[in-house]
């Protein structure tokens, strides 16, 4: 049997039409005219500019937004037919204080540079806001380096120096019952694990000699709670340790840090974590929390 097919002759919410401009995306901003337009900008390893215009003639350089002094930009510069670029030395800039520049292209024969615009940040390099990554601190830790855009769309250069630099892990060795760890820029020579965060409790102390701290698997105390933070220094004045040459937001769950287990233990005794604030820390998986659950913890 065959079945009319009929259209229902009421209306409902459903059925009214969607007004055009929900269903429109909202304008790109272009860039002013004659303006030279950036294609890629980012402070990858928080030492280096690396930008890309549009081929135009002239050379980039920095317009300090203060003083209106032009700084050329030092470092390897590449021109094409599609694009003019350079990887630039930021450290070289004047001076160590708080700083604002504007990308500018000075035109040839020293004609008045021209500020460059760019689009949304995200469109010409990695995310500054949501992204996986950051900018790090220089590779001393005294300075960092960030791209904003301003209110017309220029590119520019912020230097923020750090007030105090904290003492930084270059790298890690495991021998199985014990690690080495590789601290820099630490004001002290001892490595601490304190209870209850970087200003707790010292529950473990070993020496910092030529940079290097070892912490053996017995050394970790299991009773003394399962966060432990590691700070370097002197026990009146220590600084957690970070991530040397950190561009990441969330570092533990991109990296690889030591377990140390007992000879016969499926499950680590205890375990090198970077915490969420990038900072180093030890974990003491408590026994029985399957590691699903241990690890979630890490996050907190």
């Amino acid at each position: 049997m065959r079945l009319p097919l009929r259209r229902s002759t009421e209306t409902g919410p459903a059925d009214e039409p969607v007004p055009a401009t929900t269903l429109e995306r909202p304008a790109r901003p272009t860039p002013p005219r004659g303006r030279p337009v950036a294609a890629y900008a980012a402070v990858l390893d928080g030492e280096h500019l690396w930008l890309a215009v549009e081929a135009a003639p002239g050379t980039l350089a920095l317009r300090e937004t203060g003083t209106g002094e032009v700084v050329p930009l030092v470092g390897d510069h590449e021109d094409s037919l599609s694009h003019l670029s350079v990887r630039a030395d930021l450290l070289v800039l004047p001076g160590t204080g708080e700083a604002t520049y504007d990308a500018v292209l000075v035109g040839p024969g020293g004609r008045s540079p021209k500020p460059v615009w760019t689009p949304p940040l995200a469109d010409v390099g990695p995310d500054v806001h949501d992204g996986p990554t950051l900018a790090p601190t220089s590779r001393d830790g005294s300075v960092r380096f960030a791209l904003e855009r301003s209110e017309d769309g220029t590119l520019r250069v912020i230097r923020t120096p750090v007030a105090e630099p904290l003492p930084r892990l270059a790298s890690v060795t495991s021998t199985g019952d014990a690690v080495e760890l590789h601290v820099v820029g630490a004001l002290g020579g001892e490595l601490h694990l304190r209870a209850g965060g970087a200003d707790g409790e010292v529950v473990v102390t070993v020496p910092i000699v030529a940079g290097r701290a070892v912490l053996h698997r017995d050394d970790v105390p299991l009773d003394r709670g399962r966060k432990l933070a590691v700070t370097a220094g002197t026990a009146a004045a220590a600084r957690p340790v970070a991530r040397d040459a950190n561009d990441l937001r969330e570092a533990n769950p991109a990296t690889l840090l030591p377990h140390l287990y007992l000879d016969d233990a499926d499950r680590p005794l205890w375990r090198l974590v970077w915490t969420p604030d990038r900072t180093l820390g030890v974990r003491v998986p408590p026994r029985g929390q399957d590691s699903a659950a241990d690890a979630q913890e890490d996050a907190s």
